[in-house]
């Protein structure tokens, strides 16, 4: 049996250049304590707007096969208003962007989730403006945080 072929040095070398490069492209935007505070706290307040707008809605019934994830879209509102809270709390008592990175994270990751939970499920127009308003916050948000930060765009079917 042959011997399992190990790449080259300049191959690998090439390889990790490559990755740097395109990863030292994306930069974080400068931190600016009462800027990135302020945009929190509207976020907790488009988050409120809506997870009130989102609770008002009609539930499912089980036989429109959308009553589940109704319930998983439900609970990320309500995580994703949390961590808002959060996010906004720390901040205003001075917190860095070390300190609440870990909150930004779980933050994003319900908003991703919720994102393909409202694929599927059917929500009024009320409730399509209130998350365009939270998206708004969270795109101007990102860039502090994440440096190769993707604006996030509406959830379409």
């Amino acid at each position: 049996m042959p011997a399992p072929r190990i790449a080259s040095v300049p191959a690998v070398f090439a390889f990790a250049l490559a990755l740097s490069a395109s990863t030292a492209s994306a930069e974080l935007a400068p931190w600016d304590q009462a800027k990135v505070t302020g945009l929190a706290k509207q976020l907790v307040e488009t988050t409120q707007d809506l997870y009130d707008t989102f609770y008002k809605q009609p539930t499912p019934t089980a036989a429109s096969m959308q009553s589940r994830t109704y319930y998983q879209l439900k609970q990320k509102v309500r995580g994703i208003r949390m961590n808002a809270r959060n996010l906004a709390n720390d901040l205003k008592k001075g917190a860095d962007r070390e300190g609440t990175l870990p909150i930004y994270d779980s933050l994003m990751q319900l908003v991703r989730s919720a994102r393909e939970d409202a694929r599927k499920v059917f929500t009024s127009a009320d409730v399509a403006e209130k998350a365009a308003a939270a998206r708004a916050v969270l795109n101007q948000l990102g860039p502090y945080y994440d440096p190769g930060f993707e604006t996030l765009q509406p959830a379409t079917p």
